[in-house]
């Protein structure tokens, strides 16, 4: 082969490649095309800043003020983020299955065929300061799919039916619902307003504390469901432009809870009175009453007792090895000896299971109610004791229960974990007695 030969080869060689090389672009091409002709509508939904939804449920258009959404029509109010956020996913994610060219159907008005004129929903999408486009969404022959047909084509599609449930929303689904609009983790202080005077509670290093009216360790769990229902969305918006708060108990109002946040920022909800279904309410971020389940109300006027902490004692039962119970002439003392319990210096046998089912109890026990901090401990039986159970851990002292006078249904008591008197289930003191721990094994009766 001589040297013009080859070179000859070399170019057919390089404008074969050539041309391999552009056919693949533009299959590449034409491939990213079709895909972003079957995207329903291509942007980023972070940068959206208006949408108009007109449909059955009425023309509603939602407007990004800074990083928050906000309602403007047909009132002002603060909007989902979560619901505006549900329109524009579907929006994204719409795939056309198949289209309609429109100038290939001759004479024939496919778009009240379809029906797409008038659509059933109409949404319309700004992003960054201009109109995207607006998207029409039809009739479900089958179930399955739906008709839709944008502003800026001349060609109907179908995507799923679910796209257009998605975007089917109103006023009800898209504004603000939560009572209180912040978040429970973010919650620094409750401060509660009524009747009997002002409870509050306030988040510290070790956990919530009650600071008035008297300064004790916080319910967890009861604040965090207070503070759970407090941000969760209301039973029914009654008034959104009220002539007169006094017509719904509000002016002025029988309570008054304040949230404040990590951040310094206070959200106040005033509760009037009782309606249909639960009380009338207003946050003092905006103007509506609405009404909120009267669970909520019931906590809130029952929180001087409930927010305080109600264990008596805090031990873990599996650590105890030393059981001490005290009564007037009598003291029984249980050491724990491996697996087993002694009761010592007499070496008798002692029934463990009945023993832990005890220290089960002692480990459960709640108060029903609290009694006042000015009371004589003698009054209820307290100062001495009728019983007296102290538990121990390593030659540490970890629970204290003082047990006193019956009061019908209920027993005064005071634990470690507590500093007040208080009231405990009778029936669940009556299991802490001492002899149930000399049962033989196998007439253990129940916790």
């Amino acid at each position: 082969m001589n040297l013009k030969t080859a070179l000859l080869i070399s170019i057919l060689f390089v404008c074969v490649l050539g041309a391999l090389l552009y056919s693949n672009r533009t299959e590449q091409a034409a491939e990213e095309a079709d895909v972003l002709s079957r995207e329903l509508l291509v942007f980023d939904k972070s940068e959206a800043d208006e949408l108009t939804v007109d449909g059955p449920k009425g023309r509603v258009v939602c407007r990004k003020v800074g990083d928050q959404w906000r309602i403007v029509e047909p009132i002002d109010v603060d909007a989902s983020r979560g619901a505006v956020e549900t329109v524009l996913v579907n929006l994204e994610r719409a795939r056309l299955q198949k289209y309609l060219l429109l100038e290939d159907v001759g004479g024939r008005n496919v778009l009240e065929e379809y029906g797409l004129d008038p659509p059933h929903i109409m949404v319309t999408l700004r992003v960054r300061g201009s109109v995207l486009d607006t998207v029409l969404f039809g009739d479900s022959p089958m179930g399955v799919y739906v008709y839709v047909k944008k502003a800026s084509e001349d060609r109907v599609g179908m995507v799923e039916l679910y796209r257009r449930t998605g975007v089917d929303r109103g006023l009800a689904q898209l504004r603000e619902k939560r009572a209180l609009k912040f978040e429970r983790g973010h919650a620094r202080d409750l401060r509660i307003q009524g009747p009997g005077g002002t409870i509050e509670v306030a988040r510290q290093e070790d956990g919530w504390q009650m600071k008035s009216p008297l300064e004790t360790r916080g319910d967890e769990e009861e604040i965090r469901n207070i503070l759970t229902k407090l941000s969760a969305p209301v039973k029914e918006f009654v008034d959104d432009t009220p002539a007169s708060l006094g017509d719904y108990g509000l002016d002025p109002p029988r309570l008054r809870v304040e949230v404040t946040t990590a951040d310094g920022a206070a959200h106040t909800l005033w509760i009037g009175g009782g309606a249909e279904s639960g009380y009338y309410a207003r946050s003092l971020s905006r103007a509506s009453v609405f009404t909120v389940d009267s669970v909520l109300v019931d906590r809130l006027d029952e929180a001087a007792s409930g927010l305080r902490f109600k264990h008596l004692l805090a031990f873990e039962r599996k650590e105890v090895d030393r059981v001490e119970f005290a009564y007037p002439g009598r003291t029984v003392l249980c050491v724990r000896e491996g697996m087993a319990w002694l009761a010592v210096p007499q070496q008798r046998p002692v029934n463990g299971i009945e023993l832990d089912a005890i220290l089960y109890n002692m480990e459960e026990l709640r108060a029903e109610g609290f009694v006042s901090a000015q009371a004589d401990g003698g009054s209820y039986g307290l100062d001495p004791p009728r019983a007296r159970i102290r538990v121990w851990a390593e030659e540490q002292l970890v629970g204290d229960l003082a047990l006193g006078a019956a009061e019908g249904e209920m027993v005064y008591a005071r634990g470690s974990a507590n500093d007040l008197a208080c009231l405990v289930d009778r029936e669940v003191a009556e299991r802490l007695g001492v002899d149930r721990i000399f049962k033989e094994q196998g007439t253990s009766g129940g916790g």
